[in-house]
């Protein structure tokens, strides 16, 4: 059952394969890794660094494994932004490699039938396939997560430290929370004695620690260590809640059922029928529960306990499965479990058409390349919201072009003329920011965006995905001669820093998609994008 998870990750990618802010920082850093390599002073990072400083480790190991398959793309002279979906395959195969070791490990433990069920209980559910291939740091810690489950359910305490400390250490510090809670799990039940413990972890965190402070104070060109300076930032100054905060149960009632789907409703099942997932599922959830003292909250922020969430869950399925001959009730229970797999495939499918319409950056840079030939002489000037909805690096296809992010810049301003394209954020053609290119420029395209969910007894099915224009380009109709672009060279503040925007279409009742606003029908505002955003 393998190839399931493989060919569901690979339907996520293909459906949404651009990227949003909070991937940006991974994302360019891929792309300049690969691309720029050693010229460090031509790295997005140093024009765009953001408001915390990010590792640079996970970047370099995606890069060093897309790498060849880049190369052979360069080669073959296919358009650039082939790069970005090689890139995001290779972040998903190295998340689907422990994933399915994962898988196996449960099939040893739990038995085949809870194994299996397992993995369709994965790719039943939208929120987990869809980050995988995603360059956002939780990803990027995720393969040693899942390495950290596979070597504790086996009961290779020296591995599960060792890549316990380095998620830790290197990636999202908040690990230390999850990961610490089953190392005391174990310490308690004394399948691990304190002094191996202290043998293997002490030498392991310091050369994390090393390893990271070494590698990204060569990047970031100067001295740091990047999680330390997140933990410092979100901890110790408590800042998260800057960028929106969330009630202190937001976890239990809107993000674990959102991804988990109906498959919740077996986890307490799972529990009651099979006691050997407790050690399993406690850990996880007191780590949601710790975790909600922090004010800013995301489901990407404990997409960690979602594997071991869905372990009960199989446990339940399997069982009521194995049961199905012994009644009509029994039956009854087993068609429900397979009933609520076609559920989660409705809901999966929804979802993932309504994230298609959260990238509209993404697709109006592509339609400005279909609009304009190669050997053009084309500048285009891209504004805040479409930098922050999809476009990327990658997605810059021609070196002859001239692609400016500069910010605060005033529209109808006279360095806004010197570019034959712009990209602007707009609610509609007669929208008042539009008004000063009304003599200057003509709209050649507009690019809509999701604007909400409208329920319609009229129709099947009786829910409709509603958009709304959020993006136009621009056309100069008179270029000056000789463009003064020198406004450019100076440094920005801010470009891509990661900000809570939608990965996906997320839903709670305070109308978000986890992180963005979620328009509902009445309303005609496009969402504000803060140009100072921030990943926690």
């Amino acid at each position: 059952m393998d190839w399931l998870l493989v060919l569901c990750s690979l339907v996520h990618l293909f459906v949404c394969p651009f990227t949003k802010v909070e991937e940006s920082f991974n994302l360019q850093a891929i792309h300049d890794i690969l691309y720029h390599q050693t010229d460090i002073q031509e790295y997005d990072h140093l024009e765009f660094p953001g408001v915390v400083p990010r590792t640079f480790l996970g970047s370099i190991v995606v890069s060093v494994i897309a790498a060849p398959f880049v190369a052979v793309s360069r080669v073959l002279e296919f358009p650039k932004d082939v790069s970005l979906y090689l890139v995001r395959f290779a972040l998903g195969a190295l998340v689907l490699w422990p994933l399915l070791k994962l898988q196996k490990r449960i099939k040893g433990t739990l038995g085949k039938g809870t194994s299996d069920w397992f993995v369709l209980i994965t790719v039943s559910q939208f929120h987990f396939l869809f980050y995988l291939s995603r360059p956002l740091p939780n990803t990027m810690a995720l393969p040693l997560v899942l390495f950290a489950y596979y070597y504790w359910l086996g009961q290779q305490h020296g591995k599960f430290i060792a890549c316990s400390a380095a998620a830790i250490l290197i990636f999202r510090g908040e690990l230390a929370i999850l990961l610490g809670l089953i190392l005391l799990g174990e310490l308690l039940t004394r399948r691990l004695s304190l002094s191996k413990t202290v043998f293997i972890a002490v030498p392991s965190g310091l050369f994390c620690l090393f390893l990271t402070v070494f590698v990204d104070s060569f990047f970031w060109q100067r001295l740091l260590w990047p999680e330390g300076e997140v933990l410092w930032y979100n901890v110790v100054l408590n800042k998260s809640g800057d960028w929106g905060t969330s009630p202190f149960l937001w976890y239990f009632y809107s993000a674990i059922p959102r991804a988990m789907g109906t498959s919740l409703a077996l986890l307490p099942v799972g529990m009651f029928f099979e006691r050997r997932v407790w050690p399993v599922v406690l850990p996880a959830l007191f780590f949601v529960l710790a975790y909600s003292f922090l004010p800013h909250k995301e489901l990407r922020f404990i997409i960690y306990v979602i594997p071991l969430l869905n372990i009960a869950a199989a446990a339940a399925c399997n069982r009521l499965w194995e049961n199905r001959t012994k009644g009509k009730w029994f039956a009854l229970l087993a068609l429900i479990s397979i009933g609520h797999l076609v559920a989660n495939l409705v809901l999966t499918s929804f979802l993932l058409m309504v994230s298609r319409a959260n990238y509209p950056g993404g697709e109006a840079l592509f339609l400005l390349h279909k609009m304009e030939s190669r050997e053009s002489n084309v500048t285009v000037h891209i504004d805040v919201l479409a930098a922050q909805t999809g476009i990327s690096r990658f997605g810059q296809l021609h070196n002859n072009w001239m692609y400016d992010k500069t910010e605060n810049l005033k529209p109808g301003c006279p360095e806004l003329r010197m570019f034959s394209h712009l990209i602007v954020e707009a609610k509609s053609k007669h929208a008042y920011n539009l008004r000063p290119y009304a003599e200057t420029h003509e709209i050649v395209a507009h690019i809509e965006g999701f604007s909400h969910i409208r329920s319609s007894y009229n129709h099947f099915p009786p829910i409709r995905i509603k958009t709304k224009p959020c993006l136009f380009i621009l056309k100069n109709k008179y270029l000056p001669e000789e463009p003064d672009f020198s406004f450019t060279l100076r440094k920005h503040s801010v470009e891509a820093a990661e900000q809570s925007l939608p990965p996906a279409a997320e839903f709670d009742n305070r109308n978000q998609l986890d992180g963005e606003v979620l328009l509902n029908e009445n309303s005609t505002d496009i969402p504000e994008l803060n140009e100072n955003s921030r990943d926690e």
